[in-house]
């Protein structure tokens, strides 16, 4: 791997764009849905961020369409900063703390099934979009 101080810069600014992608759009969909008790905003950025990650390594692996540098920023970085292993696995304690042990179990099921879904659209899509 190499790593260099343009290469940093890159992951930094994509990092810090994806998270502020999740702080808006996490917190939109959680005000829309909280009269539930599952965190629908975590998971849904968890699956947009699955979406671009296997697109953008589709593009790049079935047709070299990106950048080492452009990877860098869209893969590693704004993907990276937008989903969160931290806050899921946060929430899914807390939802066994409060005893709601199915809404655990569902939180984890579905954010791994979906999560993989969406590498596999993502890459998927990417095939069809650069053939």
């Amino acid at each position: 791997m190499r790593i260099d101080a343009s290469s940093a810069a890159v992951v930094f600014v994509g990092g810090g764009l994806g998270a502020v992608t999740r702080w808006i759009l996490a917190g939109l969909v959680q005000e829309r849905t909280s009269n539930v008790t599952f965190p629908w905003g975590t998971f849904v950025v968890n699956l947009v961020g699955s979406l671009i990650l296997g697109f953008a390594m589709g593009a790049t692996i079935l047709h070299g369409v990106l950048t080492r540098t452009e990877r860098l920023l869209v893969a590693t970085g704004y993907a990276g900063g937008l989903t969160t292993f931290s806050t899921l696995s946060y929430e899914t304690f807390m939802l066994i703390k409060e005893g709601l042990l199915e809404q655990a179990l569902m939180n984890i099921i579905l954010s791994l099934l979906g999560g993989l879904l969406m590498i596999y659209v993502g890459y998927t899509v990417a095939g069809l979009v650069y053939r």
